[in-house]
């Protein structure tokens, strides 16, 4: 590197300072300017790199850099310092007397951050993998879980969220990508370019209340008008509750629906049917789930009787969804085909 090295290494020197220290200020205008020079591990690794293999070229190639990038970082690094570390020799490039002594320090260095490195490579935290999932009452019941199950196995170190809320909440939380996706009853009036519906299975909603109630034996929607209902949704948030109940009720030109309870959990809204005269609107297999089996009976009403609904999977059209996201998606749809095959065979 010879004289190009040397010029570089006397830049930056006031008058009056020995060789091989470097100026603690320039004079600019007549006044002063300090400047603190920042030396990088890389400039110490590009050193390293051009001694051992004798030369820049060779240096630039195998740290995969331009020889120009190379050339400049080290010619900073000595006009920085004021000291000329390296210098021609016989066989290319080599160490100067003052670079051979800087080297010493600069080996102990690298040795040090190569091995803090490691370490922080052996302890890192891997990056946590998420799933948000809303679901609706009934396939929080049964799909999700058991589909769960399966997919924590493959996916052990992916968190699934879930949230359970009304229809019309899920499907506000999917267009404002706050869920990857909802697995819920489909409304009637679902219609927009901007969800992707991927119906899975048809299901029956009850009427239900607990076990002696008064009106087990009602047969009309009307008789019911005066109960107190129990619904599954969001507390906070009136009128987003149940919207089946109200369409229920407007369809035969009944009064509003009196709600006596709101509960963010299906489990809290059984509790509360089963310790008091309310009814409820909710999915027919909770009839015969181990939990409440014989403790809840359905309000057998004409209105109700063939009526069904779609559950299904809706997500944003525009959105694409992560590898883990998309294989939940997935082994949901499999296990909702699998359970209705069963479902004809049996």
């Amino acid at each position: 590197m010879g004289g190009a090295h040397q010029e570089l290494g006397l830049q930056g020197r006031v008058s009056g300072q020995p060789d091989g220290v470097a100026a603690p200020a320039a004079r600019r205008g007549g006044g002063v300017v300090h400047y603190h020079p920042s030396m990088r591990i890389q400039q110490l690794r590009d050193l390293q790199a051009v001694v051992s293999h004798g030369g820049y070229r060779a240096a630039a190639r195998a740290l995969n850099v331009s020889q120009a990038g190379l050339t400049r970082s080290l010619a900073k690094l000595e006009e920085e310092y004021g000291v000329a570390l390296l210098q021609r020799a016989h066989q290319g490039i080599a160490l100067s007397p003052e670079g051979e002594e800087f080297m010493s320090y600069a080996r102990a260095v690298l040795h040090e951050a190569d091995r803090a490195e490691a370490w922080l490579l052996k302890t890192r935290r891997p990056a946590i993998k998420q799933v948000k999932v809303g679901v609706s009452v009934e396939p929080s019941l049964q799909l999700v879980p058991a589909v769960l199950k399966d997919f924590r196995q493959a996916f052990p170190k992916t968190t699934v969220h879930l949230t359970q809320r009304s229809s019309g909440e899920l499907v506000a939380a999917v267009l404002d990508n706050r869920l990857d996706f909802a697995v819920m009853r489909l409304p009637q009036n679902l219609g927009t370019d901007d969800l992707q519906v991927q119906p899975l299975y048809s299901s029956r909603a009850a009427i239900m209340a607990r076990e002696g109630h008064p009106l087990r034996g009602a047969t009309a929607v009307s008789q019911l008008a005066a109960c107190h209902w129990i619904v599954v949704g969001d507390p906070t948030r009136p009128g987003q509750q149940d919207e089946s109940i109200q369409e229920l009720f407007l369809q035969h030109r009944l009064r509003e629906p009196t709600f006596a309870a709101v509960s963010d959990s299906i489990f809290g809204a059984i509790s509360m049917l089963l310790d008091s005269d309310c009814v409820a609107r909710l999915p027919a297999q909770l009839l015969t789930h181990p939990m409440t089996v014989g403790k809840l009976v359905e309000i057998e009403v004409a209105e109700q009787a063939g009526l069904v609904h779609q559950i299904g999977i809706v997500s944003k059209s525009m959105r694409l969804l992560s590898p883990e996201a998309g294989q939940l998606a997935a082994m949901l749809r499999s296990f909702a085909r699998l359970s209705a095959t069963l479902t004809r065979i049996a």
